[in-house]
């Protein structure tokens, strides 16, 4: 398709929703139709092809997640060039973007619909707690590098953005039923429905049980271990009247499981969210308007059941309010300016902090331009300011080690993105992009204040710290994609430095002492260096007949100024030593007739992690290299009704959960329903 005709496909789209910042707006599945591959919204909010956004990204389309033998979004994450994807244990899944691994990893902003679903007590995300279904999910997009001023507050190394169906004309439904070995069992259904010929009402749920792994007794661990158990439910309206779209929803989630902490202690956890959100988006003459709110509520609940005479959990209440508003402006048929303004109010509550109120307020503004001065030459800049005021409030614990006016603190923090696309001959594209991104510290980082039981007669606390800086992130890249033929080929090359990096306290303690009213240790998170990551992201594509495949490789190559990890650790944090070197994906899949085949092998260089040992003693664990394979069988009995079988690692590669839990091999069947 010419390059002219493929623009004027996508402006009608944009016309058709201007606000395109509302994902249910867009018909996702008849722009790819139209146009030959995946299209989206999120970066620049018009419709542009994946090939030309201005990041580095990746589209997951609604037919690459039901031909995958992936059992959920980490699972299908983990097949990308520059992405790494740690199960520490069967329910407990990280996800880092160019290096930078870590338990509770709050450097990826992860959003469905637009709306963030990371928790925000610790800025880590819940893979279990989403509150989506596989079955709902119209695409994932992957963004790479620092994108605050594209995407908004904490996108510091990434973005995933999960776009769901919505409501049509035309009902529909989609149901899996399956079980499998390790206790494995899932109940999950989507169903959209037409209620009037301008509303329309999507409902889901999902229910899942899975057995922990083997924990080895070279780790320390509790006395009893939970098992997965997820619960989700949903819905969401959609309306459409004349200018105006109306979209309002809620949705509850529960989740328990084992999990690491940042300190790389393995505690039980159970957690409970619900969420409220609603968007209204307007067509004018001139581009569209967005308001779009939500209202996120957590109940957190650590080291639960761990064991006789164990105390009670340490629960945290986390509410968040966020309030955006947006306007997209059509400067002339190429070209658009994109203005927004965001407030939120994040509250924690618990027994275990500074005070019984930490909380912050953050108000933004944003501008992006995206100007295209010439029909092989686009350009797009973006920018973002948010200034945050620290509060505390309530009572405050006994004996206090900060100074209650150090919560008194207001900062500012700008964060920008830039790229320039070139279209060269024969359809390729140059990409020049880059940016800066800030992870703001969570209010645990603020305000935590935990006893440590040990042996030792001086109390010891954990404790955070009011002084605590967001953590800077800049990144350069040059990216460069050509088809030939039938076969797509992209390769990047990449530079990404993280200032001021936060960590956990670990075994060897660095601690500050106070003498009154009596005499006590305290250990803190802290801001403790600066590491550097740089590599070279290889990726190709193509189909043959009723063959399509993928190919991947990633070096990646990371540089860290941190505290040595000699015994005994300090902090748990060590990018160099966690994050694979070499990752390489090769992904297949086939179809003739009623029977798809699908396969995956993942090859990923050894690593060490960081864990207790029952000494108890923070150690790096040897991960070996690890070549994994997993894979799907599905058959049509008839229209709309599928049986499968599915392999979590065939080979049975210890590493291949890049884990000190070793990963085991996963086996279930199942049946899909689509309507």
């Amino acid at each position: 398709m010419r390059i002219h005709g493929l623009r004027t496909i996508l402006t009608i789209g944009a016309a058709l929703s201007p606000a395109a910042v509302s994902a249910q707006a867009v018909d996702y599945q008849a722009l790819q139709a139209t146009v030959g591959e995946p299209v989206t919204t999120s970066v620049t909010g018009t419709p542009q092809r994946a090939s030309e956004l201005p990041a580095s990204a990746t589209i997951i389309t609604r037919d690459d997640i039901a031909r995958s033998p992936a059992r959920d979004v980490p699972g299908l994450l983990k097949t990308l060039a520059g992405v790494d994807v740690n199960r520490w244990t069967a329910g407990q899944t990280d996800v880092a973007v160019r290096g930078g691994v870590q338990t509770y990893n709050a450097r990826l902003l992860v959003l469905v619909d637009g709306r963030q679903v990371y928790l925000d007590h610790y800025g880590m995300t819940d893979w279990n707690l989403l509150g989506v279904q596989l079955e709902e999910i119209q695409q994932i997009e992957l963004v790479r590098g620092p994108a605050n001023a594209l995407f908004g507050f904490n996108a510091a190394s990434g973005v995933v953005n999960i776009i769901t169906r919505r409501g049509g004309a035309t009902p529909s439904a989609t149901a899996t039923a399956e079980a499998g070995d390790h206790g494995a069992s899932k109940l999950a259904a989507s169903v959209l429905l037409p209620v009037t010929p301008t509303i329309g009402l999507k409902l889901a749920a999902g229910r899942a049980r899975e057995d922990e792994r083997a924990i080895p007794a070279t780790l320390l661990r509790p006395e009893m271990v939970f098992d997965v158990a997820s619960d989700q439910v949903s819905g969401d309206v959609d309306g459409t009247f004349g200018a105006v779209q109306v979209s309002l929803g809620a949705g509850h989630a529960t989740n328990r499981q084992v999990e690491y902490l940042p300190s790389q202690l393995l505690s039980n956890q159970r957690y409970s969210s619900d969420t409220l959100h609603g968007t209204v988006t307007r067509d004018t003459p001139w581009g569209g308007l967005t308001l779009n709110g939500y209202v996120n509520w957590l109940d957190a609940e650590y080291g639960v059941g761990a064991g006789p005479g164990a105390t009670d959990p340490i629960d945290y209440r986390n509410r968040i309010i966020v309030a955006q508003a947006s306007s997209l402006v059509r400067l002339d048929t190429a070209n658009t300016l994109r203005l927004g303004v965001e407030y939120r109010n994040n509250r924690l509550e618990s027994d275990y902090q500074f005070a019984q109120r930490i909380s912050y307020d953050v108000a933004s503004a944003n501008a992006m331009l995206d100007l295209r001065p010439l029909d092989r030459v686009s350009f797009t800049v973006a920018g973002r300011l948010d200034r945050l005021w620290l509060h505390q409030s309530g009572v405050i614990a006994r004996p206090t080690y900060d100074d209650p006016a150090a919560f008194d603190r207001a900062f500012n923090r700008f964060s920008f993105n830039a790229a320039l696309l070139i279209r060269t001959g024969g359809d390729g594209m140059l990409r020049i992009n880059g940016g800066r991104g800030y992870q703001l510290p969570s209010l645990v980082n603020f305000g935590i204040r935990l006893p440590i039981i040990t042996p030792a007669p001086i109390p010891i606390f954990v404790a955070g710290s009011p002084r605590i800086d967001p953590v800077t992130v800049w990144s350069g890249e040059v990216g460069y994609t050509q088809p030939l033929g039938a076969i797509k080929l992209e390769a990047t090359a990449f530079a990404t430095w993280t200032q001021g990096a936060i960590a956990s306290p670990g075994d060897g303690l660095q601690t500050e002492t106070f003498f009154t009213p009596l005499p006590s240790l305290v250990a803190r998170f802290r801001a403790v260096g600066d590491y550097t990551t740089y590599g070279v992201e290889l990726a190709a594509s193509g189909q043959l007949a009723n063959l399509t495949w993928r190919a991947n490789y990633s070096w990646t190559h990371t540089d860290d100024r941190l505290p040595p990890t000699t015994l005994p650790i300090p902090y748990a944090l060590a990018p160099q030593a966690a994050t694979p070197v070499h990752k390489a994906n090769v992904i297949l899949g086939y179809e003739v007739g009623p029977v798809t085949l699908s396969g995956v092998a993942r090859f990923t260089a050894a690593t060490r992690q960081l864990a207790f040992s029952p000494t108890p003693q923070l150690l790096l664990y040897p991960v070996a290299d690890a070549v994994a394979l997993d894979a799907r069988v599905g058959y049509r009995v008839m229209h709309g009704f599928d049986l499968f079988v599915a392999v979590d690692n065939l080979a049975l590669a210890r590493g291949a959960a890049v884990s000190p839990i070793p990963a085991d091999r996963r086996i279930r069947a199942g049946v899909r329903l689509a309507l």
